[in-house]
């Protein structure tokens, strides 16, 4: 994980280990702790608030908390529609991009230009199913964690 990685206006949180007993695992922590070790760390950011530190050290439930475990994206969908028949690929091909916000993104993700998370690939491989076709495979797979609010 790198300082690059996250996003622009994430909310960091400064919660130590006794205040929070996710910290060590929450992204929001990890942001943090990369500011922090930075030479010249930002002076300015989005935090969760020591009053809410303070609830969840005395025992609420933290409703920030994002988890650090590595997901597995997707990059590129080249040979995605090869063992698509040609009587069912205009509509296989249509269904598929229906699973990204829009056209360009998937014309995007197909070069490789845009990872696709988990999600769009369970939605590519459920119109795979549908279809009655194998399991879709991607160019290549990369480990993320899951930055998204």
């Amino acid at each position: 994980m790198k300082i690059n990685d996250i996003p622009y206006n994430y909310a960091h949180c400064y919660a130590t280990s006794e205040q929070c007993s996710q910290s060590h695992h929450c992204l929001r922590g990890h942001a943090a702790r990369m500011n922090e070790e930075l030479a010249m760390p930002t002076e300015s950011l989005l935090c969760i608030t020591p009053r809410y530190v303070a609830q969840v050290a005395e025992g609420r439930t933290c409703t920030h908390f994002r988890s650090d475990v590595l997901l597995r994206y997707a990059r590129g969908m080249k040979k995605l529609f090869d063992l698509v028949p040609k009587v069912k690929y205009a509509a296989v091909r249509a269904q598929v991009m229906n699973c990204f916000s829009c056209e360009r993104v998937f014309y995007y993700a197909q070069k490789g230009d845009q990872i696709i998370s988990p999600k769009e690939q369970l939605r590519i491989a459920s119109v795979f199913k549908r279809a009655g076709l194998p399991e879709p495979s991607f160019d290549q797979y990369e480990l993320y964690p899951d930055w998204s609010e």
